[in-house]
């Protein structure tokens, strides 16, 4: 039999139209885009955003809120930048390691077009350590040292366009770490009608995080706890309340918002600090903000813990209904009936859903047709 040859972007494309995303890809043989060993060369890197020169010769990362610094030759504590020569560069750009086609539920995003599929990207990087991180084989590397593909801002609005993606979902990694990429592809996209969200930690910086809420819709953050000792313990970080400033920035930017939590076995699953954290949200982000509570599967570092039972999932959902949140889900818990959207007024099953699928949306232009009662949400 004689096989016909194909380009890379050929192959791409054959793979996609066949489901498999990028990660399945190296093993077929592509190659990075940049030498996995050895110095970066600025030639080919773009220069990053976010970062000031110091008196000292340093530069300073303005990107998050620990400010590092770091001089010529080293690489950033989220590995997606170095500094060479005086400048600052990313290695985050044009290459991601991962292109998924995916349900936007998957993001968590309960409350945005139902049954539709987002576009899911990701680079590698990140600038959290979190001991049970899902995707650690790609956040816990810097970009240069994966397998990639080149994947520009017109091949990501090509390919929403061929796939029929409602979203761009940027996703697997945090896009906090990549800003000049996602800057880039999610204003380029958003400009042709296509909308992007976010799944972040939202451990981020005030003015980059105001950047791209400028070019994007939606955002899922990961509050991993409501104490400073998980997040220097667990994620290798200094605290959870830059997270909830990103909160608070995002609701007053008026985007939509979906908080996820979740629930860790002897780590933070105390059902009084989830109770003050339910009471947080109600407070400083309205009633109206989806949360999603979740069953951790044990995984990388914390591979040995067991399962978080299901009671558990479910009595901090109650905990968050009980505080007046109107919408609690459960996730990584299927089938359940955490898993529906209810009417907040009448009760009524507006939405059900097996995991990330769909099984019946009575919505009628986002409203109950029971009551008549608007739901919160992006529906169209």
């Amino acid at each position: 039999m004689v096989m016909k040859k194909c380009s890379r972007r050929e192959f791409l494309e054959q793979a996609l139209k066949l489901g498999l995303g990028a990660t399945a890809l190296p093993a077929l043989g592509l190659m990075p885009a940049f030498a996995a060993r050895g110095a970066p060369d600025p030639a080919v890197l773009k220069e990053a955003l976010y970062y000031r020169k110091l008196p000292d010769g340093k530069l300073q990362c303005t990107l998050c809120p620990n400010q590092h610094t770091y001089k010529d030759g080293e690489f950033s504590y989220c590995r997606t930048r170095c500094v060479i020569k005086g400048k600052m560069y990313t290695l985050a750009y044009n290459n991601p390691c991962t292109l998924n086609i995916d349900p936007i539920e998957k993001g968590p995003f309960y409350h945005i077009r139902p049954n539709t599929n987002a576009l899911g990207i990701a680079l590698g990087g990140c600038n959290l350590r979190c001991a049970y991180c899902q995707n650690w084989d790609i956040s816990q590397k810097r970009p240069d040292e994966l397998k990639n593909i080149d994947f520009t801002k017109a091949d990501a609005l090509k390919w929403v366009n061929e796939k029929e993606c409602k979203t761009i979902l940027w996703s697997y990694t945090d896009p906090a770490v990549y800003p000049e990429y996602l800057l880039e592809v999610a204003g380029y996209t958003a400009k042709e009608g296509i909308k992007n969200a976010i799944c972040t930690a939202g451990f981020i910086s005030q003015q980059p995080l105001k950047d791209i809420c400028k070019v994007s819709e939606a955002f899922a953050v990961t509050l991993k706890a409501f104490n400073d000792k998980f997040y220097q313990e667990v994620c290798g970080q200094t605290s959870y309340k830059p997270v909830l400033q990103s909160l608070e920035t995002i609701k007053a930017e008026g985007k939509w918002l979906e908080v996820v939590n979740l629930i860790i076995p002897s780590y933070n699953d105390n059902m009084d600090e989830i109770k003050e954290m339910c009471k947080w949200l109600v407070k400083n982000l309205g009633p109206d903000t989806p949360l999603h509570v979740g069953r951790f599967v044990p995984s990388y570092k914390l591979n040995s813990l067991p399962m978080t039972p299901v009671k558990t999932v479910e009595q901090a959902r109650q905990i968050g209904l009980d505080a007046g949140l109107k919408f609690v889900y459960a996730f990584n818990v299927a089938p359940h009936e955490g898993n529906y959207t209810y009417c907040p007024k009448c009760g009524k099953t507006l939405i059900k859903r097996l995991a990330f699928k769909v099984l019946e949306n009575v919505m009628v232009k986002g409203a109950c047709p029971g009551c008549g009662q608007k739901i919160p949400g992006i529906w169209s």
